[in-house]
């Protein structure tokens, strides 16, 4: 890849008190892309100067959430004269062979249109596949993590959802490209990425269930339902997404740890979906915490 073409690529890194291995795993990153660092961290993350070195970092110091913080970071690149854009979490080890593999599938994938890397650790239940024509296969939605786009054709309209914090960001905003601006998603199938959902993983009767921090069940809960109510949203995703709420509501404090304290969560999540709270809601406390 030219070093023109390098300059035209922003890779965006949303970040919440990243660990001291995250700028050994994006080492590769600038050396394809211009990369921007859009902190969540409260009080603001302290990168050294050897970790800050060669990166464009936004702070504000307060926990924005995950679209908030991707269109800051959207916009930065814009602003740098960046033409395509790369979306990775603070976990991510992008090489830069990774990263051309994306841009590469993404000049192939046509100009309204975002591809992801194949998730290797995802079950991908709600992103059903449409078509594979054997490199590439269309799906619904890709995760954030991974996605490479144009940005020079989305407009301030279509940004990522503000409201809904953390979860469901990816769906949101794939759902609204697909079906009311015509964009299309595609999963590399030779392209692969180690994603991790959750803490961990278990297994019972057969079935693997990710384990989440409690508090995730709270976004999990309110947003299913502000979601699901969005006329872009899928008919059979919306069905899917609201009925696994009853198995994860009876099933979930039994097989996972700190049991009462999930169903807390999960019960400010059904309340604040009813009062229609939006943001950071309920998890205020736990998620602008400096400590």
């Amino acid at each position: 890849m030219s070093i023109q073409t390098a300059h035209c690529v922003a890779a965006v890194l949303t970040t919440y008190k990243p660990d001291a291995a995250f700028r050994s795993r994006i080492a590769e990153l600038p050396k394809l892309a211009k990369v921007i660092v859009v902190d969540n961290t409260p009080g603001g993350h302290r990168f050294s100067s050897e970790d800050s070195d060669g990166l464009v970092i936004l702070q504000d110091g307060c926990n924005k959430g995950l679209g908030k913080a991707l269109n800051l970071g959207i916009k930065e690149a814009r602003r740098l004269g960046c033409e395509q854009v790369i979306l990775f979490d603070q976990d991510s080890t992008p090489s830069a062979d990774f990263a051309c593999a994306l841009l590469d599938g993404l000049r192939k994938a046509g100009y309204k249109a975002a591809v992801g890397p194949k998730l290797i650790d995802d079950q991908e239940l709600f992103s059903p596949r449409v078509e594979s024509n054997g490199t590439a296969t269309e799906v619904s939605y890709l995760a954030t993590s991974g996605m490479a786009f144009n940005i020079s054709c989305s407009i301030s309209d279509k940004e990522f959802a503000e409201d809904l914090f953390l979860d469901f960001v990816d769906m949101d905003w794939c759902w609204r490209m697909r079906y009311q601006e015509g964009w299309k998603f595609y999963c590399l199938d030779s392209v692969l990425m180690p994603h991790r959902l959750g803490l961990a993983q278990r297994k019972l009767f057969g079935v693997t269930y990710h384990v989440p921090p409690p508090y995730r069940h709270y976004f999990q809960f309110r947003d299913t339902f502000r979601l699901t109510r969005r006329n872009y949203a899928p008919s059979r995703s919306r069905w899917r997404l609201r009925l696994i709420l009853l198995p994860k509501l009876l099933v979930y404090p039994f097989i996972l740890g700190n049991g009462a304290e999930r169903v807390l969560w999960m019960a400010r999540g059904i309340r604040d979906a009813i009062l229609a709270v939006k943001g950071i809601g309920a998890a205020d406390h736990k998620l602008q915490r400096n400590s």
